[in-house]
């Protein structure tokens, strides 16, 4: 997309100053340091989910799996407490994922929330994702609806068998 900007016979190839609209001065520099480098290392999951959307606008696509690989790993190192206090929404990390064409990270997102259930699906932007969406995190979602069921008949049966004073179990 540079290359034809300025090789062309675009504005952008007689002037001094181009403007960069639509991207910060800290992203797009983090977007020159990969291009001048060949590394990029995004301080946080919004810088690297900003780098990402450059990436994408000047389709750079090495770049943009870069930061995808960045978010996951991010979010990964994120205790569970953690998670569930944080500002940042992954459900909106799954539609800018999804608008600007980062499948991977779109699908890893996915897996990621049904993985976290117990955290996300309290969360209010929970009710954001699409229908289809929501009935593959429910199929994939853990712990599983059986799993919880067995786990509160187990529960159940202990509190019964604490209260009868029976100490075989």
């Amino acid at each position: 997309v540079m290359a034809a900007m300025f090789s062309g016979k675009y504005a952008e190839a007689r002037s001094r100053v181009v403007p960069i609209h639509g991207v910060s001065s800290d992203t797009f520099l983090s977007f020159l340091e990969y291009l001048y480098t060949d590394s990029c290392c995004p301080a946080s999951v919004l810088q690297a989910m900003a780098v990402l959307v450059c990436a994408e606008m000047y389709q750079v696509k090495r770049l943009q799996h870069l930061c995808e690989v960045c978010v996951c790993a991010y979010l990964q190192s994120m205790p569970s407490r953690e998670l569930s206090s944080t500002g940042i929404s992954v459900i909106r990390l799954l539609r800018r994922a999804k608008c600007h064409n980062a499948e991977q990270l779109y699908v890893w997102l996915l897996h990621f929330i049904a993985n976290n259930y117990l955290i996300f699906s309290h969360k209010p932007d929970f009710l954001e994702l699409s229908e289809e969406e929501r009935e593959q995190v429910e199929r994939l979602r853990w712990p599983s609806r059986g799993y919880l069921q067995e786990l509160s008949e187990y529960q159940q049966r202990r509190r019964k068998l604490r209260k009868s004073r029976c100490l075989v179990m």
